[in-house]
């Protein structure tokens, strides 16, 4: 029950931390629009940044909170273990946006910033469950 509990805290975190990335991702989009897939990615990276650091805080206080450490040796080996699986999901969603984003838009069947928010969300998804098990299997162990 304590796992379903904990799973069920992490979905949620990442239903804001989902509100942010696509937030700032559309934000930036919105603001400087492209159909170059490097910019895209570097507007998707910026996005991931900011979902990532909103994960920590609330993980690391909510959902992992009895598997933080917040002080010791511990501590800075959970943050590194962290930073470590920031920077896997920040490739995982990069390479997912930057080879399905591209291959969605040329099927024409959607619109070009549409294509752009199937991919996204696709990368989410996968980053995520990715982030999901590496923070319960490694980094909040």
């Amino acid at each position: 029950m304590k796992r379903l509990l904990q799973f069920f805290k992490f979905i949620f975190v990442g239903f804001g931390n989902a509100i942010i990335d696509l937030g700032v991702f559309n934000g930036l989009y919105l603001i400087a629009p492209t159909h170059n897939v490097r910019r895209l990615v570097v507007y998707n990276t910026m996005a991931v940044g900011a979902a990532i650091l909103n994960s920590y805080i609330w993980n690391s206080r909510w959902t992992f909170r009895r598997q933080h450490k917040r002080h010791g040796p511990g501590a800075m080996r959970q943050r590194i273990l962290f930073l470590i699986q920031s920077l896997i999901n920040i490739v995982v969603n990069d390479l997912i946006l930057g080879f399905i984003a591209p291959w969605i838009a040329e099927t024409h069947l959607v619109d070009h910033v549409i294509a752009n928010n199937i991919a996204k969300l696709l990368a989410m998804f996968l980053a995520s469950l990715t982030s999901f098990l590496m923070m319960k299997l490694v980094v909040f162990v």
